[in-house]
């Protein structure tokens, strides 16, 4: 979303994390790749000033 707001970013990547955690998900390895995705792209935002 382009009209995203700091606290949307750190809101959605908070629930992510959660979801796609891998103690959350029994190891389950697509939701292991999508957590190292989702803390990636938080990590890009984070860097570029956006959240």
């Amino acid at each position: 979303d382009t009209k995203a707001t700091g606290q949307d970013i750190k809101a959605r990547y908070k629930e992510l994390v959660k979801r796609h955690h891998p103690d959350a998900n029994g190891g389950d390895r697509g939701s292991e790749d999508r957590f190292r995705d989702v803390l990636q792209a938080y990590r890009v935002l984070k860097q570029a000033g956006l959240c």
